[in-house]
């Protein structure tokens, strides 16, 4: 049966970090990834095909999220991976402001999130993100952040694939990098 289990975990070692600092997000609604090959026994992506420049948002430290929800429903018989990207940007301004609206505006948003741990995964593989929620607040004291929080969310039917070293160790094929 296809749904057997293979292996088990080991516990491993205490060399694991929390976070997010970057994530790449592919340009706009005309541009798309057309393949995707994984490679080795893990099936982790090896090369992306397609058009389109991932543009990088680099993140201050311990401010953004990336959470996977695994949806069951034993009466339908299915599961599905929510993903729901949470992204702070420091200070209000002009620029972020027009560059949020378009992200807003974008029903198909595909995202490479790089986690504190060095690995990079693809979000939105199947269907594509969209923007569901946001923020600016200017906060009250000084010592506040004034700024955006965003929440990105989509609905995929497998767990976010990880890159084979990252969107610079795979083969990029019609997709550049800014």
């Amino acid at each position: 049966m296809a749904c057997d289990i293979t292996s088990g975990f080991q516990l491993g070692c205490r060399d694991n970090a929390g976070g997010i600092k970057k994530v790449y997000i592919l340009g706009d609604a005309d541009n798309e990834i057309s393949g995707v090959t994984y490679g080795g026994t893990d099936g982790a992506i090896d090369s992306l095909s397609g058009t389109g420049t991932f543009y990088s948002f680099e993140l201050v430290k311990q401010t953004s999220s990336y959470t996977e929800t695994i949806t069951a429903d034993d009466a339908a018989g299915t599961v599905c991976y929510q993903e729901d990207l949470v992204l702070v940007f420091h200070k209000i301004e002009q620029e972020k402001r027009n560059q949020i609206k378009l992200l807003a505006q974008s029903p198909s948003l595909k995202v490479v999130v790089e986690d504190n741990n060095g690995l990079q995964f693809l979000l939105g593989e199947a269907n594509g993100l969209t923007l569901s929620a946001g923020t600016a607040a200017t906060g009250v004291a000084f010592g506040e952040r004034n700024g955006y929080e965003i929440t990105l969310t989509g609905f995929e039917p497998s767990p976010a694939n990880e890159l084979e070293g990252g969107l610079t160790g795979i083969t990029l094929t019609g997709i550049t990098i800014a």
